[in-house]
């Protein structure tokens, strides 16, 4: 009887915690933290190009190196893989988050991407 209680307590706090951690992403969301720009996928790593004049055929052609030096870039840190799902390399995306990281290239904590 007191396993069975106990139990019933440890998931619903369990639940609780999901919840509010939804809720938080979500609160996160609606306060509009968005960046546009283009999806670059190289080197096991993920950029956001926010450069107006940027070509999507460099996307695939220039190396990262090549890519920092011509365009405005910023990594993105993604923490679920489903993110990127859908997602090609050279697209027009918009990206939620929760925070930029102040370095070179730029660090931005991703919450969520879809096309534009």
């Amino acid at each position: 009887m007191e396993r069975s209680i106990l139990a019933i307590i440890i998931l619903s706090f369990a639940a609780l915690l999901l919840f509010f951690q939804e809720y938080r992403t979500n609160q996160s969301l609606n306060q509009e933290a968005t960046l546009e720009g283009f999806i670059i996928m190289k080197e096991g790593e993920v950029y956001l190009v926010e450069d107006p004049d940027f070509v999507q055929e460099d996307a695939n052609k220039l190396t990262i190196q090549e890519l920092r030096r011509k365009y405005n870039m910023s990594k993105l840190l993604i923490k679920g893989f489903g993110t990127l799902r859908g997602i090609e390399n050279g697209q027009k995306v918009k990206v939620w988050y929760s925070e930029i990281l102040e370095s070179y290239p730029g660090k931005v904590e991703v919450l969520k991407i879809e096309p534009c």
